[in-house]
């Protein structure tokens, strides 16, 4: 964004209520039971994670704890569909704007993948990505905030080894993103802004363990989102030049499916 805008971006502290927060983990925990009793059924294969997510653009990092569910239809034929959802309570922490703690993150993932003909390792598709930042309450500089919305659609690349317990590696290329900036909810004077992105990649590294008790996955996951374009928006009668930083994003953690 605009400077004028980051240091109020960057505070961007718009989150649910602890209530919100509490009973959204609480319902993901509760469903661990279910989903562990329904992972062999012929609708697919449920996995459980737990993690760790490190958010950072040049002014602000949040990063904490996350769990996760995923799951990966049976095949039809050379296609899959899969899905994630990740949800954590994390630590926003920006030098101009302040602290904050237990700050609701949200993220889901979509892929429908083909297997090539010619050497099935390989799998290919679309995905779509929308992750969200609920950055509500006061910073301990004093700073306000607003949610944030990107919803993004990725070109997915996967290769796994062919051996017991095999080695997948994860690729994605960003065809289209769009970043919702909810400026008005942190001063009414302020207009909403959507960036849109067109630059990003992925990567991610998992390993299958086989275990009496079950498979784990270990794994590792970086994405990079470049800046967003300039939207123009009016401040006070002046013109201002906003956009959206690049982002890392580093994510790891463990799956696993009980058998």
């Amino acid at each position: 964004m605009f400077s004028i805008y980051r240091s109020i971006r960057c505070s961007s502290l718009f989150s649910e209520s602890h209530l919100l927060k509490l009973c959204t983990v609480g319902v993901l925990v509760g469903a661990i039971p279910s989903i562990q009793a329904q992972a062999e059924e012929n609708r697919g294969a449920w996995q459980l994670s737990a993690g760790w997510q490190d958010y950072s653009e040049p002014q602000m990092n949040l990063k904490g704890p996350e769990l996760g569910v995923h799951w990966q239809s049976r095949a039809w034929g050379s296609f899959t569909v899969e899905a994630d959802a990740h949800v954590g309570l994390q630590t926003y922490n920006s030098v101009p704007s302040g602290r904050l703690d237990s700050v609701l993150n949200v993220d889901t993932r979509w892929r429908a993948l083909r297997a090539s003909t010619a050497q099935p390792q390989w799998q290919y598709g679309l995905a779509l990505h929308i992750h969200a930042n609920f950055l509500r309450g006061t910073t301990s500089l004093g700073f306000g905030g607003y949610d944030r919305l990107s919803t993004q659609v990725w070109l997915p690349i996967r290769w796994r080894s062919d051996n017991p317990q095999p080695w997948t590696v994860d690729a994605g290329w960003l065809l289209w993103g769009e970043h919702v900036s909810r400026l008005s909810q942190a001063n009414t004077r302020l207009q909403d802004v959507t960036n849109q992105q067109r630059k990003g990649a992925y990567l991610q590294l998992t390993k299958e363990i086989h275990t009496d008790m079950g498979e784990i996955l270990p794994y590792a996951r970086w994405t990079w989102v470049d800046d967003s374009d300039v939207h123009w928006v009016s401040l006070v009668g002046v013109e201002r030049g906003t956009y959206e930083p690049r982002n890392n994003r580093l994510q790891v953690g463990l799956k696993w499916r009980i058998r």
